[in-house]
């Protein structure tokens, strides 16, 4: 039951959309380019939101099959990392982002039910359910940003999901 809902709703704010646009979906057709901008006074532009997103998404999924991951940067602005990037640099940061969501969700759902009640380590006393419920939802206010970043530079399609 735990990991139905927590399938789901992993589902929902990282590819399916549902009462708002999916973290992914916001990501369709944003070119380098686009990714790179920030309109004057903005914190981050699409392509940290996103280095942002996948870097928390990768050591949540690597503590989750039990590998101690360290973090190796000294605060959380330092995730967000940016620049401009070529086409293919970025294509691939999508890919990158794919590659670590697709993985974490298949292994949600492979994971015994009792996993989701477990203490996420001995220093973080959430429960695995807790943290997953928790980075779902951050990857959806992520993705909020991105949605609002594309609708102020004009390439956000309404048609492409909830506006």
């Amino acid at each position: 039951m735990t990991k139905d809902l927590l399938t789901y709703q992993f589902s929902r704010c990282y590819d399916t959309n549902g009462w708002f646009v999916a973290v992914r979906r916001t990501l369709d057709g944003v070119t380098a380019e686009q990714a790179a901008w920030k309109p004057e006074g903005s914190d981050n532009s699409i392509r940290e939101s996103l280095a942002h997103i996948s870097y928390y998404n990768n050591a949540y999924l690597q503590r989750f099959k039990g590998v101690d991951y360290k973090y190796d940067v000294k605060d959380n602005d330092e995730t967000f990392r940016g620049g401009s990037p070529s086409e293919e640099e970025w294509q691939a940061e999508i890919v990158n982002f794919d590659s670590i969501m697709t993985e974490f969700r298949g292994l949600i759902e492979a994971a015994d039910e009792s996993k989701f009640h477990q203490s996420v380590s001995a220093e973080n006393t959430a429960t695995w359910a807790q943290l997953i419920a928790n980075v779902s939802a951050h990857n959806a206010y992520h993705g909020g940003q991105i949605l609002l970043l594309r609708k102020l530079q004009g390439s956000w399609n309404p048609d492409s999901g909830v506006s």
